[in-house]
């Protein structure tokens, strides 16, 4: 299989720029993918519980060997919950080692317990970006992008309240004096964003881009999409059920129900728009779509 560059496409119901690929285990045509989703048959919820109990691991050495890379809080669980019902195969992790014991993995995630390069997951979780891991994945990636401002936030929130049991009241009030936990210590991780997108967009020689708000917008569509590029046939009633049984996580890592105020101060903010800039200026010089256009957190009504 030749590396095709990153995944061109244009608005929903048009061609993928008239480009095909013979990726291992393809039984469509991206040509024939992108066809009117509205021509799918209409939902049948009676058929969505069984499957989200048909999820297989796939034998070893059967998958393509494809990342499900972005930074933490960018849709990475939801992804994959989607595509498992979509595919009925399980997905698995680069961080398969750490993971393996938490009871959603053990219960769901099941190809998440074991070595990711035994090649049994449709599609594989990672929010590593480092020159030695990008290039592991020879059968390509889908990126998943989401506004920083919203994941930055979200993560912070997630590691202060889950991993260092501060409650939620303790970190938003962190936040809204502008401690220096989050307006110096945390800085690291505004690069990781920035590197996590620029590795994958340059290292990667087969890419697909999904951001996290169209995914939002048109679940349908961009399933359909992660589905096409990991070489799995597309089954309309699959992917319906997929988007009808996980709909609710969509609104999970919205923190401005949290935060009614804007928790980045303006050197915050110049350095965070820096950082979108120059991702989206290394999208378009390798002529892929831009970013969308970011909103600021919060803005008053």
């Amino acid at each position: 299989m030749q590396p095709l560059p990153i995944t061109k496409y244009t608005a929903p119901q048009q061609n993928l720029n008239a480009k095909t690929t013979s990726n291992r285990n393809c039984k469509y045509r991206v040509k024939e993918v992108w066809r009117d989703i509205t021509d799918f048959p209409p939902l049948d919820p009676s058929l969505c519980p069984s499957m989200k109990e048909d999820i297989e691991i796939a034998p070893a050495d059967s998958m393509p060997l494809i990342a499900l890379a972005s930074f933490p809080r960018s849709g990475n669980t939801w992804s994959r919950s989607l595509i498992q019902i979509a595919t009925g195969y399980s997905t698995g992790s680069v961080h398969w080692e750490t993971e393996r014991n938490l009871p959603r993995v053990r219960e769901w995630f099941k190809a998440g317990v074991e070595d990711f390069m035994l090649r049994k997951g449709v599609c594989v979780k990672s929010h590593f970006y480092g020159p030695e891991h990008v290039p592991i994945f020879d059968d390509g990636a889908i990126l998943l992008l989401r506004n920083p401002y919203y994941s930055l936030a979200s993560e912070f929130l997630r590691f202060h309240s889950r991993q260092l049991n501060d409650t939620e009241d303790v970190v938003v009030s962190m936040i809204k004096n502008e401690d220096e936990r989050w307006t110096r210590n945390y800085l690291p991780t505004y690069d990781k964003w920035k590197n996590t997108a620029l590795s994958w967009i340059t290292r990667c020689k087969r890419l697909m881009i999904v951001f996290y708000e169209d995914l939002e917008r048109n679940t349908v569509y961009e399933l359909t999409r992660m589905v096409a590029f990991l070489g799995q046939p597309i089954q309309p009633m699959r992917i319906q059920c997929a988007v009808h049984s996980y709909a609710s996580m969509k609104g999970r890592m919205n923190h401005t129900s949290q935060m009614n105020f804007d928790p980045y101060t303006p050197a915050l903010h110049e350095l965070l728009d820096g950082y979108i800039d120059e991702v989206n200026r290394t999208l378009i010089r390798k002529q892929a779509m831009p970013l969308p256009t970011y909103k600021k957190y919060y803005q008053e009504t």
